[in-house]
This record gives structure tokens, sequence and C-alpha cells, in this order.
């Protein structure tokens, strides 16, 4: 790739306002994005967390069989079409051939522009595939270009941007490694993708209500995320999900710190559909409750799972059931 050829093409040099949904890659590499942007002198807009208007709106631009988390995604597009210049929607495939996101993730620009082309938004993307020649860096390069700035400027807010989100989500690692092994309460880890998890709307509901049941909550972004799909691949080798290994090898790191853990997804994810099957039979010796988040409004059926399976779980560590 020809990165100085490609200044004589400033694709988006009049964007100077980038709309980013809060939804799907945004909970995996927001930091990155905010921080990227910001070093170019890009300002960003952040749609607002998800409610039950922004659900609405997407589901009425979704056809019925796309799953939950996408319906919340076109939403949050939705939602930011007139408050920016242009829409960041990237297009990140994965990193290695069993290191790959949902084909979602493969199509999300061309979903985007297609469904939203009656409203004439500008769509600003980045492009990366396990199949590239190149790195990732490269690719936020050639966006910094496209933007308007130089080969130099792109690479310096790109190192920036690394250094910030490594240095977020370090923190994170630390403070979660902390509560892994501190005492008191049981200690249970959501398994699910972070889009799903850190969604208040989504998975947020989950965390709270089980912080009020007095447990302490761990999350799979927040392990380390390179040591547990190390792990995985000694479990399994044809699991092609990236996320998928993620959560695999996290519970097999922590498996001697939780007291459960709560499976969640999203309604229709085809590869939890395949990956929790296999959690389900692999894991031995933790309870875990298996939950599918969909669009059907109200709490109180998951409240009474959530609060039935901590129960489970106290009178499993007071000797019943045998431990």
């Amino acid at each position: 790739m020809n990165l100085d050829f490609m200044k004589e093409f400033h694709e988006y040099a009049n964007v100077k306002t980038v709309g980013i949904p809060r939804a799907l890659h945004y909970y995996r590499y927001g930091r990155l994005w905010l921080e990227f942007f910001k070093a170019l002198g890009i300002e960003c807009v952040v749609s607002e967390p998800t409610t039950k208007e922004i659900l609405t709106n997407g589901i009425n631009r979704s056809i019925d069989e796309a799953c939950y988390s996408l319906k919340v995604y076109l939403g949050h597009v939705d939602s930011l079409i007139g408050k920016c210049d242009a829409i960041f929607v990237p297009r990140i495939a994965g990193f290695k051939l069993r290191e790959k996101f949902c084909t979602r993730f493969e199509s999300l620009y061309d979903v985007v522009s297609t469904i939203f082309a009656d409203r004439g938004i500008k769509v600003v993307t980045l492009s990366h595939d396990w199949r590239s020649e190149h790195d990732i860096e490269e690719d936020y390069i050639e966006l910094g270009i496209k933007l308007g700035k130089s080969k130099k400027e792109a690479k310096k807010a790109y190192s920036q941007a690394v250094k910030a989100s490594q240095q977020a989500s370090q923190a994170e690692a630390k403070e979660q490694r902390r509560l892994a092994v501190s005492d008191g309460g049981f200690k249970l880890l959501i398994a699910a993708h972070p889009y799903i998890a850190h969604d208040p709307y989504i998975g947020g509901q989950v965390e709270s209500y089980l912080n009020n049941l007095g447990c302490k909550v761990l999350f799979v972004d927040r392990a380390n995320t390179r040591a547990a799909v190390k792990r995985s691949q000694t479990i399994v080798h044809t699991l092609p999900w990236i996320e998928s290994r993620e959560i695999l090898g996290t519970i097999d790191l922590y498996k001697n710190k939780l007291d459960g853990i709560i499976l969640m997804s999203a309604y229709p994810c085809c590869p939890d559909s395949m990956a929790n099957e296999y959690i389900l039979r692999m894991v031995k010796d933790i309870p875990i409750l298996q939950v599918t988040m969909d669009v059907q409004d109200g709490t109180a059926g998951l409240e009474t799972r959530l609060e039935s399976f901590v129960d489970i779980i106290k009178f499993r560590e007071s000797g019943g059931y045998g431990k």
C-alpha cells in the first residue's frame, strides 16, 4: 500500500465531527477511537447509552432475523444522524484464521450504508481483515490520511491512542485481579461479549442486580485476554471466533476463583449457539446460569432467575448438594 500516494485522495477531508455509535465494537475499541480522532483534531459525538427508543428505531431498520445487538447498533446509527458530519462504521473482521469476529462485523459498513441510503448519511470507515497482508496500524494511518492528515500525524495519533487505551485496560485488569482474590462476597463471571455485558440496557442490568445481591462481578474483557486466547487453544483448536476464545479461556483461567458463571448471549447469536454449548459441556464443578437477552421488555423474570441462582450458590457453599 503506497500511503504517500494516497495523500492526493483526502476522501474525508471535510469531516470535522465524527459520530460513533455506542454499540458493538465501541465496547472493545471505543477508547482507542476517541483518542485517535482527538489526536487528529476531529471532534467525536458518541451516541447516548441505549434506550428503549434507540432499540425501537433499530428494530424498525432491521430484518426480523438480525440479532439483538445488531438491532441496537442500527438504532445508535439512527440517533446520530444530523449530529455530525459523518458516522464512523469500522469493518474489523478479525486478525488470524482462528481469531475472527462474527460476520456481522465484516459486513457492518455495507449493512449501514445500504439500510441508511435513504437518509443520505456519510460513512467513514476503516477496514481490517484477518486475510490482510498488512497490520491494523497501517489501516489507521490510511484513515488519518483520508481525513486530510499527513502520514506522520496519523502514525503519531495511532501511537497515542494505543498507549492511552492500553493504560486504561491495564488499570481495569489490575482492579479485577484485586477483586478476584479479595475476601467476602460471591465472585461471579459474566461470560459474554463486551457489547452485551457493558451495554447498560442489555447486560448492565445484570451487573447492577448482582451487585445489589452482594456479589462481586468479573468480566471476560477485563482479564488477560491474550492469555485467555492462548489457554483456549489448548482446549479446542477449531473455534474460529476470538471473543468466544476469550470467554472460554477466561473461564479456564479463573475457574478456581469463581463461585458461579453467568453465560449471557443476545438472541439469536450464531457463534454463541455453538460456543456456549461447548462451554456448558466443558465446565465442571462451577454453577452456570445461561441467560439469553432479547428485545422483549421487562426484567422481572431475569431478576428472579438471578436471585434464584445466587441462592443456589449460597446453599451449595453452605454444604447443600455437596460442593
